[in-house]
C-alpha cells in the first residue's frame, strides 16, 4: 500500500496504497480478456511484478530541469522471453494511496505525457538479459511553471503459453474464457520553475496489522505546489523499528493515509514514539516533518 508508487501486478504493501486496479473488457464472442495492473507501491532499487517476472529500475522518473533524457531499465526473471509494451496513462491518487484512473487532471495538476518521447515502444525480454528503455523530455518554451505527472505502463502481451481460465455462469450455460494481463507502472513527473512543498504528519495511532504486529498509522499533510516523496522512519526511545521508504503524496490529493509496520520486537507501553518524513537529499528544497505519539 504504501512504500513508493510503483504500480505492479498483484501487488501489495503496508500504507494504503492498495493498488491501481484497471480492468478492461475486452469482448470476443464468449471471450473475455481482462486486464489487471495493480500498484505494488515500493520505491526500492528496482520494483518486481512477481507473477509476470519483471524487474523495473528506477521505479520513479523525475526531470526537474537538470536533465533532458533518462533510462529505464528491465530484466526479466522468469525462464522464457517475453514481450511487454509500453505506453504513457494516466492516474489520480486519493488519500488511501490508491493510483486510480483519469482522462482529465485535477485541479492544479497538469499531465506529463504529450512532452514525452520514449523508445522503444515495444520490447522482447529474454530471461536474465537487462534492455534499456530511454525517455526523453521536450517542454515548449511558454509551458507555465509547475508539476507535470503522467505514469510509465510495462503491459505484457499475452502468450499462447499462458492458458486461459473457463468460467461457467451455471443458470445460463454460458462459458467465459479469462487471461489476466500482467503490468507494471512507474511515475514520470515533470517540474518547471520554482516549486515549493511542505508536510505535516498528523492524526497519528498505534494499530494492530493482520499479523498482529504492530504498526503506526498517520497522515502526511502536503500543501504547496508540487507533490512530496520521501521515507518515513518509526523510533521507539530514538531508536528505529519501522521504515516505508519513497512514500509519495502527488498533487491529486492533500494528504495520504499510511500504515508504517513495526518490524523490530518491541514493547511499546508508555515509550516514546517518533514518526519522521524526510525527502531525500538530492531533492530541491527537500522537506521534513516529525511527530511524536505517547501510548
Amino acid at each position: 500500500m504504501a512504500a513508493g508508487d510503483s504500480n505492479a501486478v498483484s501487488g501489495h504493501s503496508f500504507g494504503g496504497n492498495s493498488g491501481d486496479p484497471s480492468v478492461a473488457f475486452i469482448r470476443n464472442g464468449l471471450n473475455v480478456l481482462i486486464v489487471f495492473a495493480a500498484l505494488a507501491a515500493c520505491w526500492v532499487p528496482a520494483a518486481r511484478a512477481q507473477d509476470a517476472g519483471i524487474v523495473v529500475s528506477p521505479t520513479y522518473v523525475l526531470f526537474d530541469g537538470r536533465v533532458r533524457t533518462q533510462s529505464v531499465t528491465l530484466m526479466n526473471r522468469g525462464n522464457t522471453s517475453q514481450t511487454y509494451r509500453i505506453s504513457i496513462v494516466n492516474r489520480s491518487m486519493v488519500p488511501s494511496g490508491e493510483l486510480v484512473p483519469i482522462d482529465h487532471p485535477a485541479e492544479g495538476e497538469s499531465f506529463a505525457g504529450e512532452f514525452v518521447r520514449y523508445s522503444p515502444h515495444e520490447i522482447v525480454l529474454p530471461p536474465g538479459k537487462p534492455q534499456v528503455v530511454r525517455f526523453m523530455v521536450q517542454t515548449p518554451a511558454d509551458a507555465p511553471d509547475g508539476e507535470y505527472r503522467s505514469h510509465i505502463l510495462f503491459q505484457e502481451l499475452p502468450s499462447d503459453s499462458v492458458p486461459d481460465v473457463a468460467l461457467q455462469d451455471k443458470g445460463t450455460g454460458l462459458t467465459v474464457n479469462v487471461r489476466a494481463i500482467f503490468g507494471i507502472t512507474i511515475p514520470i513527473v515533470i517540474r518547471r520553475g520554482t516549486l515549493t512543498a511542505s508536510a505535516k504528519l498528523s492524526d497519528l495511532r498505534l494499530v494492530q496489522l493482520k499479523d498482529n504486529t504492530p504498526g503506526v498509522d498517520l497522515k502526511i499533510n502536503r500543501s504547496g505546489s508540487r507533490s512530496l516523496r520521501g521515507n518515513l522512519t518509526v523510533l521507539v526511545d530514538g531508536a528505529p523499528v519501522g521504515h516505508l521508504n519513497s512514500v509519495g503524496v502527488f498533487l491529486s490529493t492533500p494528504y495520504r493515509e499510511v500504515v508504517v509496520p513495526i518490524t523490530a520486537p518491541v514493547d511499546l507501553k508508555g515509550r516514546r514514539v517518533d514518526v519522521q518524513f524526510q525527502e531525500s537529499e538530492d531533492t530541491p528544497s527537500a522537506v521534513s516533518a516529525a511527530e511524536t505519539l505517547t501510548p
